[in-house]
């Protein structure tokens, strides 16, 4: 029965991912280029093959103008064939390509001499005697509107735009006119109720005074006072009743100070560690400079964590941040007895628009006693980190985020022992639909040192647990000593899939494989399989995860796995 189990489970991970594949291909199409072959097939899949097999002469023949029309060609003739019962062919001829015979583009105003634009205007496809594109006549009215925009013309105006085609003899005119009007430029910028200082939100604008005139960098702007998480509301807005009679728009911005104390609830339960709470308590801004503090705390029944820290932004305030860390922990679970403090100085730097490094200094001090050893260890660690997270924002169908980090002890520089210490994990999450998604996760790390028995306890790897390989308990997984008892392993390697499928609004259902061990030589990997429940409520995502660990050695318990605000 445990056997029939575990294959179901396997199979509800996979049979939805062949379900996934589309069926083969049954219409061909011949005598395109790949382009025109590709929008035609785009108008066709929506029609189906039974569909098509049914059309009369006048439909398909308009069809296939649709799609060809937009590329020059206004004369296509098409055969519709069944070869066989699985395929059918749709042998076209595009006919004669339309030509341009006149264009007809001009730019007035104050920008009929601006190079940028010009250049624009030169650099399109649509000049005299080339092929006729839709598509290029509606990117130039694209491009056109879009500079006098982000360059101040807000007065800009199309005064003409026409296509003009004439099938019967292959040809067209493009008659695009623009007047730019006057050119707007920035002006003063005025800030309202921060309790901010002023100078810290100037250098977040991207803009200075005198510079042309773009709304999208008030947008911009706007997004950037979000994202330092100071404030309520925020409002940025230009003055256009204010306008100076050396066109310059003032700019206005009215902001909210976020409440100074955030403090946060969460929790869960999984078979092995018990209910688990944990309390955060954050000031956003502390003091006018915008520093800011933060405080957790966790709290099971083997494990209790306490983490302070402080945030000092420097000039680029987004980007660029000092941070000083303490945590203290206290564990007492299975054959580890510990209690570790650390103490780091930090200093984080955007490398990008996603990547973020961190370097720093960490000293950490742990009594600790693991299986038969014992010991007190003082290690001085510098390190540096790399981080990647794909935006909130972001509307894309792969999310992953990384973070990668390298520290080192040296025991002839305060440390007891000297350590080079590898981590790594990755993340990702594709959304196969709206209804289906697939998430993917790897962890990695590895102590280089001369002696296990040197490396202090939070230090060791360990494997087992929600996040690592559920079905087992709680860093379970571990080489032993000749008394049977965890000693810890040097290195660690564990992964996990996970598919997930929408029955019903908020409510998801999935199947997942974990896969890892942490070990001293040679990998042994040990299985951990099950089923989850995910109810995405408004507020914050609840999850349930029973699983079971597949190991002969192992009894047969599954394991149940209750998480507030995580996900896979």
């Amino acid at each position: 029965m445990v056997k029939l189990a575990q294959w179901f489970v396997l199979l509800i991970v996979i049979i939805p991912l062949f379900a996934y594949s589309s069926s083969p291909r049954n219409i061909s199409i011949s005598g395109l280029s790949e382009p025109l072959e590709k929008n035609l097939a785009y108008h066709l899949d929506a029609l189906g093959s039974d569909s098509i097999t049914k059309m009369g002469n006048v439909k398909l023949t308009r069809i296939v103008n649709e799609a060809l029309n937009p590329f020059g060609y206004y004369h296509p003739t098409a055969q519709l064939t069944r070869v066989d019962d699985k395929e059918i062919n749709l042998k076209v001829s595009s006919g004669p390509v339309t030509r341009i015979k006149e264009s007809d583009i001009v730019v007035s105003g104050q920008a009929a001499d601006n190079s940028e634009l010009l250049k624009i205007v030169e650099q399109t496809n649509l000049k005299q005697g080339q092929a006729l594109q839709h598509q290029e006549y509606d990117n130039l009215k694209s491009k056109i509107q879009s500079f006098a925009l982000s360059h101040g013309y807000l007065d800009g105006q199309f005064t003409m735009t026409r296509l003009e085609v004439i099938p019967s003899k292959n040809e067209a005119n493009i008659r695009v006119h623009f007047n730019s009007g006057k050119q707007y430029y920035f002006g003063d910028t005025r800030i309202f109720n921060s309790q901010i200082e002023n100078e810290r939100l100037f250098n977040l604008k991207d803009f200075d005074q005198g510079d042309p005139f773009d709304v999208m960098k008030l947008s911009e702007y706007q997004n950037s006072l979000s994202e330092t998480g100071w404030f309520g509301a925020i409002d940025v807005h230009p003055e256009y009743v204010a306008i100076t009679d050396n066109l310059e728009v003032p700019v206005e911005v009215s902001v909210a100070p976020r409440s100074k104390n955030v403090v946060e609830v969460g929790g869960g339960y999984s078979s092995d560690m018990g209910i688990r709470g944990s309390l955060s308590w954050a000031q956003p801004w502390y003091n006018a400079k915008g520093h800011s503090f933060q405080s957790a705390v966790s709290v099971s029944k083997p494990e209790q964590s306490l983490l302070l820290g402080y945030k000092i932004p420097t000039q680029d305030i987004l980007n660029d941040y000092y941070g000083i860390k303490f945590e203290t922990t206290h564990l007492d679970y299975l054959d580890t007895l510990s209690l570790s403090s650390d103490l780091t100085f930090e200093k984080h730097w955007k490398l990008d628009s996603d990547w973020q490094s961190t370097v720093y200094v960490k000293f950490l001090y742990e009594d600790y006693q693991q299986a038969m050893d014992e010991g007190l260890s003082r290690l001085l660690m510098p390190g540096i980190s790399f981080s990647y997270a794909d935006k909130q924002q972001d509307n894309k169908r792969i999310k992953h985020k990384h973070i990668y980090a390298i520290e080192y002890s040296d025991d002839r520089v305060v440390s007891d022992t000297q350590i080079l210490r590898l981590t790594g994990e990755t993340a990702l999450s594709w959304s196969i639909n709206d209804s289906q998604r697939l998430n993917f996760r790897v962890s990695m790390g590895a102590n280089i040192s001369d002696e296990l028995s040197n490396i202090p306890s939070s230090l060791r790897f360990f494997a087992g647990g929600d996040g690592s390989l559920r079905g087992y308990d709680y860093e379970s997984i571990s080489p032993v000593d000749e008394n049977g008892e965890l000693k810890g392993a040097p290195y660690m390697l564990s992964s996990g899939l996970e598919y997930q499928h929408r029955i019903f609004d908020a409510f998801w259902i999935g199947g997942f494989v974990d896969v890892g061990d942490a070990f001293e030589s040679n990998f042994d990997a040990k299985v951990g399989t099950g089923l989850s429940v995910i109810w995405e409520t408004s507020f914050v995502p609840i999850k349930l995860d029973v699983a079971r660990g597949i190991d002969d050695d192992r009894d047969d318990q599954w394991k149940v796995y209750l998480s507030l605000g995580t996900q896979f």
